[in-house]
C-alpha cells in the first residue's frame, strides 16, 4: 500500500513539476493525462478488491450486537467491558462509514475516469486551445488528487475499523453470552469467523 501511495505521489508530482520547457505542449499533456488515468484505476481497483463480504457480515454483526446490548445491558459494566464496547461501536461506525463512502468514490472515480478521458480525445484532436488545456488538465489534476487522497483514507479507515473490530468483538460476545444465558443472540450466526 505504502509503494501504491509513492507512486501516485510520483505521478502527481510530475505533473506538477514536470517538463515546463517541452516544445509540443499538447503532447506532454496527453502523457500526463495518460498517467494519471493509469493512477485513478489503480486506486479504484484497489477499492475493489476490498472483502465485501467480510465488510458486511462485520456491519451484520455490529448491527444486531449493538441492538442487543441497547436493549439488554442496562446496568453498570466493568472498564474493561465498556473498553471493548467503545471500541465497538468506533469500529462499526467505521466500517459502515467505508461501505458508504466507498460507493461514492468508486462512483467519483468513474465521472473523473471519463473526464480525463474526454480530455485526453481533446488532446489528442487538439481541439482546445493552450490556455484551455492547461486550465482543464490544472483541474483535472487537482480533482484526481483529491480522489485519491480520499481513497486512500477510506482503505486506511477499513483496514484499522476491521482489525479493531476483530479485535473488540470476542469481548462484545462475551458481554452478550452473560447477558444471555451463554448464548448469542441467533439471528448472528452465521460461518464467517473473525
Amino acid at each position: 500500500m505504502k509503494f501504491f501511495c509513492y507512486t501516485v505521489c510520483f505521478i502527481i508530482a510530475t505533473f506538477f513539476f514536470g517538463a515546463c520547457g517541452k516544445s509540443d505542449l499538447y503532447e506532454e499533456k496527453e502523457k500526463k493525462l495518460d498517467s494519471l488515468s493509469g493512477a485513478v484505476n489503480s486506486i479504484v481497483k484497489e477499492l475493489q478488491k476490498t472483502d465485501t463480504l467480510v465488510l458486511q457480515k462485520s456491519i451484520t454483526r455490529y448491527t444486531w450486537y449493538k441492538q442487543f446490548v441497547e436493549q439488554n445491558v442496562n446496568d453498570t459494566v466493568r472498564k474493561e467491558e465498556a473498553d471493548n464496547l467503545q471500541h465497538f461501536y468506533s469500529s462499526g461506525k467505521n466500517l459502515e462509514s467505508f461501505s458508504t463512502n466507498r460507493k461514492m468514490v468508486l462512483k467519483r472515480a468513474v465521472l473523473i475516469s471519463s473526464q480525463l478521458a474526454k480530455l485526453s480525445q481533446d488532446v489528442k484532436s487538439k481541439s482546445i486551445t493552450q490556455q484551455q488545456l492547461q486550465t482543464y488538465s490544472e483541474y483535472e489534476i487537482n480533482e484526481a488528487s483529491k480522489l485519491i487522497e480520499s481513497a486512500y483514507t477510506q482503505q486506511k479507515l477499513f483496514h484499522s475499523g476491521l482489525e479493531e473490530f476483530k479485535s473488540a468483538l470476542k469481548g462484545v460476545e462475551m458481554l452478550i453470552r452473560s447477558r444471555n444465558k451463554g448464548e448469542l443472540p441467533t439471528i448472528i450466526k452465521d460461518t464467517v469467523s473473525f
